[in-house]
């Protein structure tokens, strides 16, 4: 009885995932030319993938393909060299070029040393990893990073499922092309059309990231536990507060201030004095986040005068339709 291979045709057990932000962002600091910078980082999370649901992906299947006509292929058909190099760029071209030579026969997956790649193309890993979010943002390629179970959970090369057959321009892009590209575009399609035998109905656009969606929702999510000693979690509070706070405008600032004074009258001074301390706001589409220093003040605030504050922001600002609360504090 053969052994069961896997992806990559080995016999290791290998945990595959994708990475995707969680829409928290991490306050940091760094030093920049000496001076101390603030900066959010992007939480990810980590969306773990069965070996047959990668399998059983097929890119070839999201959207509509080109069909198939003598004299238009070449390593890579013409159509992608014409029409969408314009948006993939020659460095994608050539990126997507070396990782299709690697899905021979009926494979669509490789796993291909990006080293080596990206001293064949005379790139740096970081500008591989740049042409590589390009290929993916058009569904060329997705991206799989892989852990090696039997070693300890280990890195290993990403693996890629690769797009093998040809894509049409949606009508959204071909109207994107260059005025002399896209009359070319148009007399290849009249061609196309004259000597195939399918009909050939353009997308009026595509959702790339609706594709990519559905590919994530067969993923389990997984997120490290935070661990923050007690100092690490006041500078990233105190770090959080000041981005935030460099986010308000000056009519920011000019509302909460009017609504604090109506709030003012309504409420006990002890009680004002208590739970406004350090409190903001930030107004965006329509929706006040007030942004409070910890979750009990939030929770106090919301609960028992949520309504006020609501009523207060109303009777100052027109446009105002919804009421948010945040804590600013990290744990």
């Amino acid at each position: 009885m053969s052994e069961l291979r896997n992806l990559k045709d080995g016999t290791a057990k290998l945990l595959y995932y994708r990475e995707r932000p969680t829409g928290k962002r991490t306050p940091k600091n760094r030093t920049v030319r000496g001076k101390q910078q603030s900066y959010f980082e992007e939480e990810l999370e980590r969306l773990y993938f069965e070996e047959d649901v990668i399998r059983q992906l097929s890119l070839d299947k999201f959207s509509q393909n080109l069909p198939y006509r003598d004299g238009d292929l070449t390593i890579i058909h013409n159509y992608i060299f014409d029409y969408w190099g314009y948006f993939l760029k020659a460095e994608g071209l050539a990126l997507y070029g070396h990782l299709k030579r690697y899905c021979y026969g009926d494979k669509d997956y490789c796993w291909p040393n990006l080293e080596l790649i990206g001293q064949k193309m005379r790139m740096s890993r970081n500008t591989v990893k740049t042409y590589i979010d390009l290929l993916e943002s058009y569904s060329f390629i997705i991206k799989f990073n892989v852990q090696n179970a039997d070693k300890d959970n280990n890195n290993e090369s990403p693996l890629f499922k690769v797009r093998k057959k040809v894509p049409l321009l949606s009508q959204e892009l071909i109207d994107q092309l260059p005025r002399t590209l896209h009359d070319d575009h148009e007399r290849y399609l009249q061609k196309l059309m004259s000597t195939s035998e399918n009909q050939i109905d353009l997308d009026p656009s595509i959702d790339y990231n609706e594709f990519r969606k559905k590919v994530e929702e067969q993923g389990k999510a997984h997120r490290k536990p935070k661990q923050l000693s007690l100092f690490d979690a006041e500078q990233m509070t105190a770090a959080n507060r000041k981005l935030l706070r460099d986010e308000q405008t000056e009519e920011d600032k000019a509302r909460w201030s009017a609504v604090l004074d109506k709030v003012r009258e309504k409420v006990a001074k002890a009680t004002f004095d208590t739970w406004f301390k350090d409190t903001f706001a930030i107004k965006r589409d329509g929706i006040l986040t007030v942004f409070t220093p910890n979750s009990f003040v939030k929770e106090w605030l919301q609960d028992r005068l949520g309504s006020l504050i609501t009523e207060s922001v109303k009777s100052i600002d027109p446009q105002f339709y919804e009421l948010k609360f945040q804590e600013t504090e990290f744990k």
